[in-house]
């Protein structure tokens, strides 16, 4: 939404920036001008949905601002913003063309957001308006309205050939003072409109105008806007009034749908869902149509059946007896206007279901008074998602503009619904990439903590003449550590950033391998099912993080079925012909393998499905998870350029379903790692950056230990001015990857200028981005994820030392976690 604002005062004009933009920033385009003249500018330059402006500006005054800036404005609507509460300068600011008068000191950011929306709206109902108008005098002078000339002093009248064709001849004979169309006129209109016409009459105003229904020649009536002018003599007096009638049926019945569309579009925008929108929905129909009765439908697909999902009608002992009938029903294809709407994904049309004897309910709407009927569908993406169906006291009359109206209405609460997915998909991808980094970020930090915590619990355990007790508390410090390292790699796997060594795997041999480990998790009491396809296809993937994603998937079974159950374990192939952008995360086309897990558990509510990935987030009891099992089957699963796939309902299970790449038949077989050797008498010289002081004092306690010389550095800028100055040849560099300043791969770029045969270790303890930077450099550079041992430090210095063309990563393998 652009708004423009014309305010001289900067301080205003920053708090009304602040009130629209405080919560959804994106949705409002704010420009800011602080004199008319330049407001007047920005608008000649672009278009503006908006414009707010103050009356009281340096270079214009009261309703001259307002009439020059309406006259720019065109097609915006125009909402005066003072501090000035009168009601009388309100009234002229209205009557000059604004939308609305606010207040300064009354608004809040929704209410002013709240108050634009309106005053477009109104707006674009007065242009509709004025179009109609255009349309109505263009008519007139086509000579296609009834145009009358009415003498009221003989009272005899002329009425032109369209006038005569339509609605045949009024009263003729000379009745002084009998208005002579006044028998067609509508009884239930009729005593209101003579009353209106005498009063002018009577009164000093020339113009008459009225809306009535009145009677065509076949004597069916039609909505007329009549408009009259009275000529008066010298003493004001009426002697003659020239008019025309102007069939406004169709208009009418647009302006209703438009006023339709309206409201259901503001019901749609202040709603977060289609069960909140669906009865404000029905009811803003019903009353604008006139309808009595509106229901909503949905498709129930297991049952292939229509359910009544939301009921509106007014007040009344028998439209409730219809209604109790009604929403109790199940209705098939072809049953009902409901059914044959589902059946023909199109609008269903009746003119009176009394006429159809199988219409269900047909005894109740009989006793009702209902007679027409119209449904029309409404979807979810490509699928039907349900059927709105109305019904009214009037026998209908086909008419293809009203379908097409309708279908017009369905296509609007469709879009509504594909909008507010993307929304759903959109805001689920920021919080969980929002998510993702502060996760990351905890587990950076932590992985420092823990190099330092494990790695001296470790060179502490090794102490001479520690005391049984000090032997026990090293102990379980060490193995705290071990558990929160394993912790931290589970943040890290959410994110994505976790360090893997990806190979070409069986998935099925996966399964197999841990097939007695799940029966021993899950218990007697549910009954486990393998259904592996024997032709299954190779990924690529890391082994352990699989086996990881098998048992957090089969855990989470086992806690939906505290009283037992079945679980399913199904692998397949697929093939994604094309990417479908309402997946959370959409596949790129190509071949897939499938592992499905499938529960007969407890489910969860739409609500749980929508946090169910994030981090931390569980449905245990306090003490009883981490919520972190499934977070984690998420971050692996992406990582390894596959997506989860779920579905669920509450009380009849859950299935979740693994999508990942698969691998062409000719794929590379599964690296080879060796194991170097770690020598007790070193002289290379290393290079030791890093800018957490504890863990670079740690790294130079244990490289001092296995002999190497060791130069010290707490940032890039230091340790490249240090290798400058001193001139020393380094056989390795160990560096952090993530500094202040001069990062670890930038240093590592700039030591390789200075000395080409440098072997370079990153380490890092938030990185998936190893791969990506490795491929930047040479075959000299390994990673080293922290937390890391004194153990896995000096092999990865003896193996980066030893050979002549190394790289890849070095795992810690000393722990298990």
């Amino acid at each position: 939404m652009q708004v423009l604002l014309i305010e001289d005062n900067e301080d205003d004009a920053e708090l009304i920036r602040d009130a629209l933009c405080e919560h959804s920033p994106h949705d409002v385009l704010l420009t800011w001008a602080d004199r008319l003249e330049t407001g007047l500018l920005k608008l000649a330059e672009s278009s503006a949905d908006a414009v707010l402006v103050d009356l009281s500006l340096p270079d214009s005054q009261g309703m001259d601002t307002l009439v020059r800036v309406r006259a720019q404005a065109h097609e915006a609507a125009v909402i005066v913003l003072t501090g000035l509460d009168n009601d009388l300068v309100a009234e002229k600011s209205l009557l000059h063309g604004a939308q609305d008068y606010l207040v300064k000191g009354r608004l809040t950011g929704d209410g002013l957001k709240r108050a634009i929306r309106y005053a477009m709206g109104r707006h674009r109902v007065e242009q509709a308006l004025r179009k109609s108008e255009e349309r109505f005098h263009l008519t007139c002078l086509a000579t296609r309205d009834g145009i009358w000339d009415w003498d009221i002093t003989s009272g005899e009248t002329w009425f032109n050939d369209a006038y005569l064709t339509i609605y045949g001849p009024g009263l003729k004979a000379r009745e002084i003072g009998r208005i002579p169309w006044a028998d067609h006129i509508h009884p239930e209109d009729r005593t209101s409109i003579l009353a209106g016409l005498n009063q002018t009459l009577e009164s000093d105003k020339n113009l008459w105008t009225a809306e009535y229904r009145f009677r065509r020649t076949d004597g069916t009536y039609a909505y007329v806007i009549d408009h009259g002018y009275v000529l008066r003599n010298y003493a004001g007096t009426p002697y003659r009034m020239i008019g025309a009638k102007t069939d406004i049926s169709d208009r009418r019945q647009a302006e209703t749908m438009h006023a339709v569309q309206l409201a259901v579009g503001l019901a749609l925008e202040e709603s977060v869902s289609l069960n909140e929108a669906v009865p404000k929905i029905l009811r803003a129909m019903c009353e604008l149509q006139g309808w009595t009765l509106g229901a909503l439908w949905l498709v129930d697909t297991r049952h292939a059946v229509l359910r009544c999902n939301a009921l509106w009608h007014p007040s009344g002992q028998q439209t409730e007896t219809f209604a109790q009938v009604y929403r109790t029903l199940f209705l098939r294809q072809d049953l009902g206007m409901a059914g044959r709407a589902w059946k023909t994904d199109a609008p269903a049309f009746c003119s009176d279901i009394l006429n159809e004897a199988d219409f269900p309910a047909h005894d109740a709407a009989r006793d009702a008074g209902l007679h027409g009927a119209i449904a029309f569908p409404i979807h979810a993406g490509k699928e039907i998602l349900g059927i709105m169906e109305f019904f009214t006291v009037d026998v209908l009359h086909p008419a293809v503009s009203r379908l097409e109206r309708i279908a017009e209405l369905g296509a609007m609460i469709s879009q509504f619904l594909d909008r507010k997915d993307l929304e759903r998909q959109l805001r689920q991808a920021q919080k969980m990439e929002a998510l993702g980094r502060m996760a990351g970020g905890v587990a950076h930090d932590f992985n420092n903590l823990l190099t330092i915590i494990n790695s001296w619990a470790e060179l502490l355990m090794d102490e001479p003449g520690l005391t049984s007790r000090a032997q026990r508390g090293m102990a379980q410090i060490r193995e705290a550590g071990n558990k929160a390292t394993g912790l931290t790699r589970q943040l890290l796997a959410f994110t994505r950033h976790q360090v893997v060594e990806r190979q070409s795997l069986n998935l099925n041999d996966r399964v197999s391998d841990i097939v007695e480990l799940m029966k021993r998790v899950i218990g007697e009491d549910i009954h486990l099912v393998l259904t592996l396809d024997p032709t299954l296809g190779r990924i690529k993937a890391d082994p352990g993080q699989i086996e990881q994603v098998v048992m957090n998937l089969v855990v989470n079974a086992r806690d939906a079925m505290p009283h037992g159950g079945r679980l399913e374990l199904e692998t397949g192939e697929v093939m994604i012909s094309h990417s479908d952008p309402f997946w959370p995360d959409p596949l790129p086309p190509g071949p897939y393998v499938t592992l499905a897990v499938r529960d007969t558990g407890c489910g969860m509510s739409a609500e749980t499905l929508a946090h169910v990935f994030e981090p931390f987030f569980t449905t245990k009891e306090l003490g009883k998870g981490t919520g972190l099992g499934l977070s984690t089957v998420y971050g692996i699963v992406r990582q390894s350029s596959g997506t989860v796939g779920i579905t669920s309902e509450v009380g009849k299970g859950t299935s979740f379903t693994i999508y990942l790449p698969r691998l062409e038949e000719d794929a590379d077989a599964p690296r080879v790692v060796t194991q170097p050797k770690v020598t007790s008498e070193q002289s290379e010289t290393i290079l030791l950056v890093e800018d957490n002081d504890m863990v670079r004092g740690l790294a130079h306690t244990v490289l001092v230990a296995q002999h190497y010389h060791v130069l010290a550095a707490r940032s890039g800028e230091e340790a490249l001015e240090m290798v400058r100055r001193q001139g020393r040849h380094i056989a390795l560099l160990v560096t952090d990857m993530v500094m202040p300043g001069m990062g670890g791969a930038q240093l590592a770029h700039e030591l390789q200028i200075l000395q080409p045969d440098i072997k370079v270790i990153l380490t890092s303890g938030y990185s998936g981005r190893d791969e990506t930077l490795l491929k930047t450099f040479d075959t000299q550079v390994a990673f080293l994820p922290k937390p890391y041992t004194p153990e896995s430090l000096t092999k990865a210095v003896a193996a980066a030392l030893e050979s002549q063309t190394w790289q890849g990563s070095c795992k810690d393998t000393s722990h298990s976690t």
